[in-house]
C-alpha cells in the first residue's frame, strides 16, 4: 500500500504540472514508447521499419515494412498498447533485482533506434541523447532511492499520459467528428484506431474503449501486485 501511496502523490503532481514544460520531457517519453510498441510489432511480425520519428510536440510516427493484412494489424495495435505495457514493464521490474538497469537499457535501446534509423534533422536523436546524459548523471549520483523515484516518476507519468492520449486521440476524436462539437480540433489526422477501423470494419471508437479496457486490466494486475520476496 505504501507503493500505491507513491503511485498517487505522483500522479496527482503530474496532473497539477500537466501543461508546463517541466512534465513536457515525460510526454516525449511516452511517444518514445508508443514508437517503440510499433517498431517491436513491425520487427515480430513484418520487416522491421525504415524510418523513426518523435517530435518536441509530442507527435510522432514510424515508417514500417509490413508483410500483409495481419502483419498491419498487430502493427496498428502495438502503438498504445505498447506504450502502455512497456510502461507496466518498467513499473514491474522496479520491483525486481533488475531495476538498476532499467534506465540505462532504456538509454541505450533509445540511442540504438534513433541513431539508425532517424536523423539530426530531427528532434529524436537529440532527445536520446539527453535522455542518456540524465541516466549516465543519475548512475554517477548512485542513490538508490532517488533511481527508485526516477523510475516511478517515467513509469507512472508514462501510464497516465498513454490512457490519455488513447482517450483523447479515439474515443474524444471519434466523437467529435461525427457531432462536430469542436471545430478544426486535431484536424482530424489518421490515428491507429482509425487504420484499425478501415481494415476490420470495426469503429475506431471500439479499438479506442477496447485498448483502454485492457490497459485498466494490465494495470490492475501489475500496480497492485505485491513486490516478489526472493527464496533463501
Amino acid at each position: 500500500m505504501k507503493q500505491i501511496g507513491r503511485y498517487i502523490v505522483i500522479l496527482i503532481v503530474i496532473m497539477a504540472l500537466w501543461n508546463t514544460v517541466i512534465v513536457k520531457p515525460l510526454k516525449v517519453f511516452t511517444v518514445y514508447l508508443h514508437e517503440l510498441g510499433h517498431t517491436v510489432m513491425a520487427f515480430v511480425f513484418g520487416y522491421g521499419i525504415k524510418e523513426f520519428k518523435v517530435n518536441y510536440n509530442e507527435g510522432g510516427y514510424t515508417v514500417v515494412q509490413a508483410k500483409g493484412w495481419f502483419s498491419e494489424f498487430m502493427i496498428a495495435n502495438g502503438g498504445y498498447l505498447g506504450s502502455v505495457f512497456l510502461a507496466l514493464l518498467i513499473l514491474y521490474l522496479r520491483k525486481t533485482s533488475f531495476k538498476k538497469y532499467i534506465m540505462g537499457s532504456l538509454a541505450i535501446v533509445f540511442l540504438i533506434i534513433s541513431l539508425k534509423y532517424s536523423s539530426f534533422r530531427s528532434f529524436t536523436p537529440y532527445y536520446s541523447i539527453m535522455f542518456a546524459a540524465v541516466v549516465l548523471a543519475l548512475y554517477m549520483i548512485q542513490n538508490e532511492k532517488l533511481n527508485d523515484w526516477v523510475i516511478d516518476i517515467v513509469g507512472i507519468s508514462s501510464l497516465a499520459y498513454a490512457f490519455y492520449d488513447t482517450f483523447v486521440d479515439t474515443i474524444l476524436l471519434q466523437i467529435n467528428l461525427k457531432l462536430h462539437l469542436i471545430e478544426d480540433w486535431r484536424g482530424g489526422p489518421v490515428t491507429d484506431a482509425m487504420k484499425l477501423a478501415e481494415m476490420t470494419y470495426i469503429p475506431a471508437v471500439v479499438w479506442g474503449t477496447l485498448w483502454i479496457l485492457v490497459a485498466v486490466l494490465a494495470s490492475k494486475a501489475v500496480l497492485l501486485k505485491a513486490p516478489s520476496k526472493g527464496k533463501k
